[in-house]
């Protein structure tokens, strides 16, 4: 009798969910259930009401690259609980044949066209993954009737809610060739984007050229295009003539991408020229680096499609514009003192044992670690979550911006670069003490060092007099000479390193020859990272080859270093890769 008190209980309050008809939401629904079972069932509701709130927990459209389950759906939350496992919720093993037939049955029976869409995409999405079956193509026009009834109802929370819904529901009817209802919903994204289109919001217009005259598999009559392209343009003019700059670049976006298509290139560059006149007007007095950034992007813009001539003068407006972009960069400082006592301590410790042992040990200690830097970017982002989803400029003394790096959870392979490039800035002043005791305690000269690095046989014989020239300028402080002598030895050596394991070093050239294999490449050869170890590769790329991080192979070799990076700190990095190089011996072949 209590079950079926229960279970009237729970209808009556669905029907009552079902009877609202002003503007929701999946998670308002989700919170109204949610409160229902604690007030009413003290958190053991019956399972029905778990599938129910499960239903509307599910986040839509979730990102393709997070998804381990290649469904549209995904779990509203991911957290690792205190073992460490991951805990996903709602978790895709919750849904049985039993809870997608429940589904199945409410979305033919719910009066309330957000309810059916949701269950109706549910049993669509996850048939085949639960059943191993896919879903009757009556469950996709439930959910295509629903949405198209969401929409002239205008019971959608968010325009941009509803816009995601027109989207699945446009993609469910191509995927039946459902043509009633592709037509149906053709009219309804047109009607529903001049019902809410914004010129200075972006997000509520815009969607009709995406979903509908970028997709091939939709056919549009030849007023329906033109209509499209006519608003799009009418905005670009109006939006023109404000300084909503982000606004009016989408509109020329979504123009210029529909010309290219058509092969009207003259249309482009009258677009781009009139957003570029629009930039000076909005920023040609405001801050140098953001109007740079926005010239940069126009740049790029320029390039992609063949304004060459066009893309030349922005950029040389771009290189004028840096020098006043450095005065506008604010100096930060960060200090941690450490006492001599302690320091003098630790770098003792180090240097212990015999000048080999110490070498060795100094080589290992000053090897950035992976695991520990992304250990730091874990930290950031549980710490300050804001500043770990800001993108980083590096840039030159020029101004000139040589790298972005993007948010932690995007670019995280730039932000650990970035991270152990820092890591090692730190470290400079250790390492020159390190160095310093080193040379002092085994009274260190060239003869010494070179000896003991071509103990190693990576170090090719031929080669040791420049080794000599260029560890003699580095004790004599001579950085200069030193680092333009041993930077390319250290490619050699690593080319070297790769003939004896079998790593090929050479590659085809388009004059009919070879070249030799850039160093970048070559530490990234999963054979070399085998017998330099992961820590080792990543610290010597961050060092020599990538952009985003110090690049001293790369900017020497190329001209581009100015004459202050030529100093003790930059040395000892690369007298330190020396000593790491050295660690490889015959056994590690």
């Amino acid at each position: 009798m209590k079950n079926n008190e229960s279970l009237k209980k729970v209808e009556e309050f669905l029907n009552y969910l079902e009877s609202q008809k002003e503007k929701t939401s999946e998670w308002k629904i989700s919170d109204e259930i949610g409160k229902f079972i604690k007030e009413e069932f003290n958190q053991n509701p019956p399972q029905i009401l778990k599938w129910e709130k499960m239903a509307f927990d599910f986040k839509e459209d979730y990102p393709e690259e997070k998804s381990t389950w290649e469904t549209y759906y995904g779990p509203r939350f991911v957290f690792p609980d205190k073992k460490g496992r991951i805990i996903e919720y709602p978790s895709i093993k919750a849904i049985t044949s039993k809870v997608l037939s429940y589904w199945e049955k409410r979305a033919k029976e719910s009066q309330h066209p957000i309810f059916k869409a949701r269950y109706a995409d549910l049993v669509w999405d996850f048939s085949e993954k639960i059943k191993g079956e896919k879903a009757h193509y009556s469950i996709a026009q439930i959910f295509i009737d629903s949405v198209i009834e969401i929409i002239e109802k205008d019971l959608c929370e968010s325009a941009l809610d509803a816009i995601k819904k027109l989207k699945r529901a446009l993609t469910l009817a191509l995927v039946i060739n459902d043509k009633t209802r592709i037509e149906k919903l053709k009219q309804t994204i047109i009607g529903y984007e001049n019902r809410i289109a914004e010129d200075e919001k972006p997000g509520l217009w815009g969607f009709s050229y995406e979903l509908l005259v970028k997709n091939k598999k939709v056919k549009l009559s030849n007023n329906e295009e033109k209509q499209i392209i006519k608003n799009l343009e009418e905005r670009f003019e109006r939006l023109l003539k404000g300084n909503n700059l982000w606004a009016t670049k989408c509109a020329a976006d979504d123009l210029v991408d529909y010309y290219w298509r058509r092969g009207k290139y003259e249309k482009i560059k009258n677009i781009l020229l009139k957003l570029e006149k629009m930039t000076f007007k909005v920023f040609g007095e405001a801050s140098p680096l953001v109007l740079t950034s926005w010239l940069e992007g126009l740049y790029h813009t320029y390039r992609q499609y063949g304004l060459k001539e066009e893309a030349d003068r922005v950029s040389i407006q771009i290189k004028e514009l840096g020098k006043k972009r450095l005065n506008e960069l604010k100096k930060i400082e960060a200090k941690e003192g450490i006492s001599k006592e302690k320091l003098e301590k630790f770098v003792n410790q180090l240097i212990e044992g015999d000048m080999k042992t110490a070498l060795k040990r100094v080589a290992i200690y000053y090897i950035p670690k992976k695991n520990k830097a992304l250990k730091q970017l874990r930290y950031i982002s549980k710490t300050a979550p804001f500043f770990s989803f800001l993108p980083k400029e590096i840039i030159d003394p020029e101004g000139r911006v040589i790298s972005t790096i993007g948010s932690i959870e995007d670019d995280i392979s730039g932000n650990l670069i970035f991270q152990i490039s820092q890591n090692m800035l730190f470290m400079v002043s250790f390492l020159r003490r390190t160095i310093q005791a080193l040379i002092k305690k085994f009274n260190l000269k060239t003869e010494s060092i070179v000896d003991y690095l071509y103990e190693s046989p990576v170090f090719d014989e031929g080669k040791k007099e420049f080794f000599i020239k260029g560890i003699d300028a580095y004790l004599k402080g001579d950085f200069l000479v030193a680092l333009h002598i041993l930077i390319p030895q250290i490619e050699a050596v690593i080319r070297n390193l790769a003939e004896k394991i079998g790593v090929p070093v050479l590659k085809p050239s388009r004059a009919g020859g070879f070249n030799y294999r850039l160093l970048d490449d070559l530490l990234r050869d999963e054979n070399i990272c085998k017998v330099l170890t992961e820590d080792l590769c990543l610290y010597l790329r961050t060092l020599l080859t990538d952009p985003r991080g110090w690049n001293l192979r790369n900017n020497i070799c190329h001209g581009i270093s100015s004459f202050q990076e030529f100093n003790q700190y930059t040395a000892d990095r690369i007298f330190h890769v020396l000593l790491c190089l050295a660690l490889i011996k015959e056994e590690d072949k």
